[in-house]
């Protein structure tokens, strides 16, 4: 009876690096990939790759291929084994695969599929999640939201889920940031930053925040914009700059020192920028447990996050309810909650939000608040050890090695 390991691929996302991350502490035998695709480290002696596939083959030809990806899971492992699969298709091809092998199944959820899947992603990802995930012997998810999710819209018998919560190595990340900027950014550093981390994409909400900076502007005229990532909205979100009038730094090369939003691309240490900025901004609109957030707070640097149904609350107020939202700025033991904002992609012209409105007021007094920002930060410090690394696999290898108890 052996551990194998299971995810669509090892590319650059969070969900990869936290894989990535357990599985240099999870004894396995095996490390299998649906896709062709590795930029996080691994030991590639144990890899095996399940296609050819890779990030630019087409979603849907990914998930049309699972009964593939299943067939070819089920010859690679023997009835004894457990399979830890993570995110959607891995663990739907892991349940699958185990009605030809045998072998145990347990996935990992590390999203809202609720909010995750929508359009014709959620037609073809949802229905697919909701027949499947129950079939597992296991559901971990990495969040009480994210486990009351599955069990309520998507018939996962809550006696089934576990909760882990993500790890962090707030020791690396500290060293890390303490490393300097690169040229040309610490002029840059030297006026009040808001930096904003993540992949551009849907869930971030990153257009809200452009349009609170906007107005934020008006009560502090020096202050910039630090937005670190990539991601399919980028070409959006650098056009709905410019149609705020933001002087905006596109990338790559040496940034200008006088622009107001900055886009730093994918970067290997995005650390060394989160924590030389005065406050870090998340404006999720959903969440499974984010690392972002978690990150910026090993980091050292105060967090204002948006209170979404998963995630933020369990970090920032842990012991609240978790159906608790904050309506209103809520000045949490670990950092601000703040409200969640609509989701709506407005006009540049028009005018903001209630719930915009409230981040625009509290943003600016935090950011002239230098006795709170050094609370924060050395709070948010002290929260980032509590999911260290060597604690997260502990509980990983006492579920992994306990059955189904």
């Amino acid at each position: 009876m052996g551990l194998k390991l299971l995810i669509n691929s090892l590319f650059r996302g969070g969900a990869e690096k936290q894989f990535a991350a357990l599985a240099q502490l999870l004894p396995h035998d095996a490390m299998l990939l649906l896709e062709d695709e590795i930029a996080q480290p691994a030991d590639v002696s144990k890899i095996q790759i399940l296609s050819g596939h890779s990030s630019s083959t087409s979603s849907l030809v990914k998930t049309a291929s699972i009964p593939l990806y299943a067939r070819r899971l089920a010859a690679a492992v023997r009835p004894g084994d457990t399979v830890l699969s993570f995110m959607e298709r891995a663990n739907i091809v892991n349940v699958l695969a185990a009605k030809r092998s045998g072998h145990r199944a347990v996935l990992c959820e590390r999203t809202s599929p609720s909010g995750e899947f929508s359009g014709l992603r959620g037609a073809l990802m949802r229905p697919l999640i909701r027949r499947y995930y129950p079939k597992a012997a296991l559901v971990v998810a990495n969040s009480a939201g994210v486990k009351k999710d599955l069990s309520d819209n998507f018939a996962v018998p809550p006696e089934k889920i576990r909760v882990i919560h993500n790890c962090c190595d707030a020791p690396g990340i500290g060293a890390l940031a303490a490393l300097p900027l690169p040229p040309g950014w610490a002029p840059v550093f030297e006026r009040p930053v808001i930096a904003a981390g993540g992949r551009l994409t849907a869930a971030k909400g990153h257009w809200h925040l452009l349009r609170i900076f906007k107005e934020l502007k008006k009560n502090l005229p020096g202050a910039a914009l630090v937005l670190i990532g990539e991601g399919e909205l980028r070409g959006y979100l650098t056009g709905l700059a410019a149609g705020l009038g933001l002087k905006t730094f596109p990338g790559p090369g040496a940034p200008p020192p006088e622009a107001d939003v900055y886009f730093t691309g994918f970067r290997e240490n995005p650390y060394q920028f989160i924590a030389k900025a005065r406050l870090f901004a998340f404006t999720s609109l959903w969440e499974g447990f984010p690392n972002a957030l978690l990150e910026a707070m090993a980091c050292g640097t105060p967090v204002a996050s948006s209170d979404c149904a998963s995630g933020p609350r369990e970090i920032l107020s842990p012991g609240t309810a978790l159906t608790d939202r904050a309506l209103t700025p809520d000045h949490a033991p670990y950092g601000l909650l703040m409200p969640v904002l609509s989701g709506a992609r407005l006009p540049a012209g028009e005018p903001l939000e209630a719930e915009e409105l409230a981040w625009v007021e509290k943003l600016s007094e935090m950011l002239a608040a230098p006795a709170a920002l050094r609370s924060y930060s050395s709070a948010g410090l002290k929260r980032a050890a509590d999911f260290d690394l060597p604690k997260t696999a502990a509980l990983w290898l006492e579920l992994l090695n306990g059955g189904n108890q």
